[in-house]
């Protein structure tokens, strides 16, 4: 089982299950828009709309690989039990890693999603 370590690890491996989940569900809500524009033929612009899932995907799976929930971060909580379920009020002092450490991720889970994004806007107006 990881140990709690402020601003690098807050949760174990059920909720890093978690993540993952929540980044799968947010990659295949981009497939099926991806999927809604193209068979509705609608134009390229909306494919921009994907950023909002991409996001959601991104977010997950890097929150997933770091071992670090956001929420958790922002609540001054972690868990890193192997089954969950299992939430510990954070120390002060890595209550304040936490929240720096949560600024980075979802800065990092918007970049992505939104390169990502542009990417299928492009390729899209390329091949229409």
């Amino acid at each position: 089982m990881p140990e709690y370590q402020p601003g690098a690890c807050n949760i174990g491996h059920a909720e890093r299950r978690r993540r993952y989940l929540t980044g799968v569900i947010g990659f295949a809500a981009t497939a099926l828009l991806v999927a809604a524009v193209a068979t509705l033929q609608t134009p390229p612009v909306w494919l921009l709309a994907t950023v909002a899932p991409l996001f959601v995907g991104f977010l997950g799976v890097l929150q997933a690989r770091a071992g670090f929930c956001v929420g958790f971060a922002m609540a001054g909580v972690y868990d890193v039990s192997d089954d969950g379920g299992n939430r510990h009020t954070a120390p002060e002092a890595g209550q304040r890693a936490d929240r720096k450490r949560a600024i980075v991720l979802p800065v990092q889970a918007l970049a992505l999603a939104t390169a990502a994004a542009l990417a299928l806007y492009l390729v899209a107006r390329a091949v229409s």
